[in-house]
Parts: C-alpha cells; structure tokens; sequence
C-alpha cells in the first residue's frame, strides 16, 4: 500500500504531466494559429489582385478586342501602366516587378526570404536578353531601351555586359554576381543555348537551398510547388537538348517530384522527341507524350505548372501557397499581356496567339 504522501507527490506529478502537455498542445496551436495570423493580409492582397490575364474569361476578353489601344486601357485597371506602346515589353515587365516587389515586401520573413531568391529568375532574364541582342548584332541603343536594372544586375552589369566587344566579355561581367557559373560554361561549350540553360539552373538551385529559410507552416506548400518546377525545368532542359543536340545531363536538378534520376537518364539517351516523350508513360507529364515539337512541349508544361500553382495556392490558401501562386500565375500573366500585344501589332490571327499564350481562353 502506498502511503499518503507518495499518492500526493503522484498526483501532483500526474496534474504537472497533464498541465505541461496541455501547455504543449496550446503552444503548436498557437504557433499555427500565429502563423496563419501572419499571412491573412499578405493572402488577402494576393487575392484581390490576381493574375487576371491567365484566366479563360481575361484572356477571352483581350482576345476579343480590336486594337492594342484596347488592351492597354483594360491592363491598366490590371496595374500594367503602359505608357510607351513600342516598349510595352520592358514597361509590362517593370509593373510586373512593382506587382511582386510589393506584395513580397509584406509576407512574413521566412517565406519573404524565399521570394526574394525568386526574384534571381528576372535577372536572369536580363542576362539571357542582352546576350541574345548582343549575338543578333542588336545596336547598343536598343538593347539598353530592351532591359532594367534588377536586383543583382545593376546598371554598371548592365553597361559592361551592352559595352562589351565580344559575347565572351560580356558574360565575363558576370564575375561579381549569382551568375558567375555562367562563365565556365560559356568557356566550356561557346554555346549561348548551354549559358541559357546555365542561368536557368542557377535561379532553380538557389531556390533549393532557399529552403531553409522557411518554418515548418510555410514548407509544405513551397516545397510541393518547388518539385514540379524541378521536373518542368528538367523536361524543358531534355527536350532542348534534344532538339539543339546538346549534352545536357550535367544540367539537369534533383528534387523533382515524379521524374527521378533513372527515367530522366533515359530520356536524355533517347534518339527523338517521340521516343523521350514515351518515358512518361505512367506519370503525370504523360499528357506530352503526342506533341510534336519542342515549341508545344513547353507551352503544355508552362500551362500545367500554372495549374499546379493556383490548386496549391487553394488548398494552402491560409500559408505560403497563394505567394507560390502569385510569383509564378503574374510572371505568366505578364508575359500573355506580351503575347497578345505584340500579336496585335503584327496583325497575327487571334487563333495563332491563343496558341502563345499559358492559360486557355474561352
């Protein structure tokens, strides 16, 4: 028999148990409950501002207008300011910046840490357009009227990569940035196509290690957005490869969501597009298995990457899903707008645009 005194110092132990697992218990609700707090007004933003343009009913509308002055005054309720309509690429891209540079500066740290790395994506671009203009013979003016400084690109990158003599020189201007990787490949290849893939690899990989930035709330939704980028990038890197003839194993990224190392390696050996589409039998990119050329096959994975964006950015609508959502939904919202402005200027059919654009219109 237990005495009095031992039956007290158990209850009271059992009543401390029971307090310290209910503190424990309060404590992960409430670490959610501020977490969920933390991103109520950064989600709400998000929502009211949309990616209008990747929509049926947004693209339907543009495509049913008549005049580029239509689809300026429409975008601009959208936030795009287009003031100079011959340079409406760079200015839609600015207000897209604007847009995201915005919205980013108010998410909560972790996750705005993560954006922030993102954002490595559009300076790439600048890079990859002024090379593209420099191998073109595109004058100096013109290219500097075609870019923006970003984060990392500043003006004098800018000036040294426009200034530059030779291709070589100007990626050598890399030296001080994310990109420096780009230059040995460049030294290795003397191929601007390899550079391009380069840029795109060092933006997909920063973000992998961007990760641990992000709490336990924010993962879940990043990281499930982050694999089908990895193998979208992946099938865009094959099918180039393919196309172009290039070796492209060395730059493809692990991580991805369905597509591992084995069936990626056979796809890399395959002698034809057919043939390469034919490994995803059984996996959720079989649906490229009948394009025909390496043009649709990006197109069809950029549209269902877009998907993927907005059914996570649902189901996760109360963490990091919508911000996943809203970089990628607005990069491709602005590049549509892009699409159907330039169409509309060269007088192409509206049924050859819709075929440009990510997003289906009705």
């Amino acid at each position: 028999m237990l005495d009095a005194y031992t039956l007290t110092l158990m209850g009271i132990a059992a009543a401390f148990i029971a307090v310290l697992i209910a503190v424990i218990v309060f404590m992960g609700y409430l670490r959610k409950i501020l977490s969920i707090a933390s991103f109520m007004g950064p989600n709400a933003t998000i929502f009211a501002i949309g990616s209008k343009y990747t929509d049926p009913e947004g693209i339907g509308k543009l495509l049913e207008m008549t005049t580029v002055t239509e689809v300026i005054a429409d975008a601009k309720k959208e936030g795009y300011v287009i003031e100079d309509e011959e340079n409406a690429d760079v200015e839609i891209d600015r207000q897209m910046l604007r847009m995201m540079n915005d919205v980013i500066s108010m998410l909560p740290e972790g996750v705005r840490e993560f954006a922030e790395v993102y954002m490595l994506k559009f300076d790439a671009n600048i890079v990859k357009r002024i090379l593209r203009a420099k191998a073109a013979g595109v004058p100096k003016n013109k290219i500097y009227e075609s870019v923006y400084e970003g984060k990392h690109i500043t003006k004098t990158i800018i000036s040294h990569m426009v200034e530059a003599t030779s291709i070589e020189d100007a990626i050598t201007a890399l030296d001080a940035t994310p990109f420096r990787d780009a230059i040995d490949v460049w030294n290795e290849t003397n191929n601007l196509h390899a550079v391009d893939i380069a840029l795109d690899r060092i933006f997909l990989e920063g973000l992998m290690d961007a990760r641990s930035s992000l709490d336990e709330d924010s993962r879940e939704a990043v990281e499930k957005t982050l694999s089908i980028m990895v193998d979208v990038y992946n099938l865009k890197v094959l099918v180039r490869g393919n196309f172009l003839g290039l070796d492209v194993e060395k730059y493809l990224v692990s991580g991805g969501y369905e597509l591992d190392s084995w069936k990626l390696k056979n796809m890399a050996e395959a002698r034809s597009l057919e043939e390469m589409l034919g490994n995803l039998e059984g996996t959720s990119y079989s649906f490229l298995r009948d394009a025909q050329d390496p043009f649709e096959v990006e197109i069809l994975l950029d549209r269902y990457l877009l998907d993927k964006a907005k059914e996570i950015g649902m189901v996760y609508a109360t963490s990091s899903g919508p911000a996943m959502m809203f970089l990628i939904s607005k990069e491709y919202e602005a590049r549509n707008l892009k699409a159907i402005i330039k169409g509309f200027q060269e007088g192409l059919p509206k049924d050859r645009i819709e075929r440009l654009l990510v997003g289906v219109a009705s």
